[in-house]
């Protein structure tokens, strides 16, 4: 079986690092690249690794989880975030399909997001397939600000049956924070690249994420959570074209 590499980027994630951590205890190897936690992380992660850098630099998501893969001694790698944690079940597959993998091919996990007190089924969340494991002699992840991905293009993929679970929430305040921000870096990235947008563009497209969340994702099955997840990503919506608005008004 070949050796696996698992790489992490994190900072400032002391409530929850070592539940990731302890969960890919298996793995050969677990590299961790932080970029500038100032609370009880790298101590946590002591237990677990010695394979820990530092890059305060951030250069953001795409670039950074490159960064930690090119620092991985093997050349399979499973990336996760600190948020997330493999279940034994996910492993034994994961060891199963390294035992027959080939290197042009990938594995994409079913994420399974945990939110406000319970599993996610619908509302857009899931099913969440995403390319997580895979040779870094063929791919890597893009170099995008936010929402980042393997650059694999049109590699084979084998699709795992079991949840890669992913406990997002740590309290609605914070979780909001952290999408305003994610809404700035899109605009930001957009304007960069010569994009414009308006406030008609910015209602229509908030109306359309919730009725795409709520009613074509079904996210009505969820209950109070999937109205909240919905009304969240209208919001979202909202606010990334209405940023990117406002810059384009700016430059005028």
């Amino acid at each position: 079986m070949p050796k696996l590499s698992v790489c992490i980027i994190c900072k400032n994630e002391q409530s929850r690092i070592e539940a990731c951590l302890s969960s890919v205890i298996w793995a050969d190897e677990i590299v961790l690249l932080d970029s500038g936690s100032t609370d009880k992380t790298l101590e946590i992660a002591e237990k677990y690794t010695d394979k820990i850098f530092s890059n305060p630099d951030w250069p953001g998501f795409g670039i950074q989880k490159s960064r930690a893969v090119d620092l991985a001694s093997h050349d399979w790698v499973l990336s996760i975030d600190c948020d997330e944690i493999v279940t034994e079940a996910l492993r034994d597959e994961i060891l199963y399909q390294l035992e027959r993998i080939t290197s042009d091919q990938v594995i994409v996990l079913n994420r399974l997001t945990h939110f406000c007190g319970q599993f996610v089924y619908h509302s857009g969340w899931h099913p969440d397939p995403i390319v997580r494991l895979f040779n870094k002699q063929n791919y890597n992840f893009n170099q995008n600000l936010v929402h980042e991905s393997v650059d694999c293009g049109n590699a084979p993929r084998i699709q795992l049956k079991n949840k890669l679970e992913h406990y997002t929430f740590e309290g609605l305040d914070k979780y909001l924070a952290k999408r305003n921000g994610y809404a700035k870096i899109w605009a930001d990235e957009r304007f960069k690249k010569g994009k414009t947008a308006s406030s008609l563009k910015a209602l229509s497209s908030a109306a359309f994420a919730f009725i795409r969340h709520y009613i074509l994702r079904l996210g009505f099955l969820d209950g109070r959570v999937g109205l909240l997840i919905s009304v969240i990503q209208m919001q979202y919506s909202f606010n990334k074209y209405m940023m990117l608005a406002i810059l384009s008004d700016n430059k005028d």
